[in-house]
């Protein structure tokens, strides 16, 4: 998101390509928004960031990763708090 404007929906591409497809399109500073899909059945397909997720981030200049708190899974927890405070970018969970 940048200026209230969708840039990319994650599609069977997965997450690291909408991001790179919607860093072509937005300004420096954009959001990403990552939550489950309305009756997105938990049991198989979970929605997972990870290191590559964070550096595709930085690489596309996003400074917010917003993912749905108790429903997005974090591989590498630290790895990626670490990675994200090295490029500036913020976390945020709700």
């Amino acid at each position: 998101m940048d200026r209230r404007s969708v840039l990319a929906v994650e599609a069977f591409e997965g997450t690291n390509d909408a991001i790179k497809r919607g860093g072509t399109l937005a300004r420096k500073g954009a959001v990403m928004v990552k939550v489950a899909k309305p009756n997105q059945d938990m049991r198989f397909d979970v929605p997972v960031i990870g290191v590559e997720t964070i550096k595709v981030a930085a690489e596309a200049k996003l400074r917010v990763v917003a993912i749905e708190a108790g429903k997005t899974l974090l591989l590498e927890r630290h790895a990626i708090v670490d990675l994200a405070n090295d490029a500036d970018i913020s976390i945020v969970a709700r």
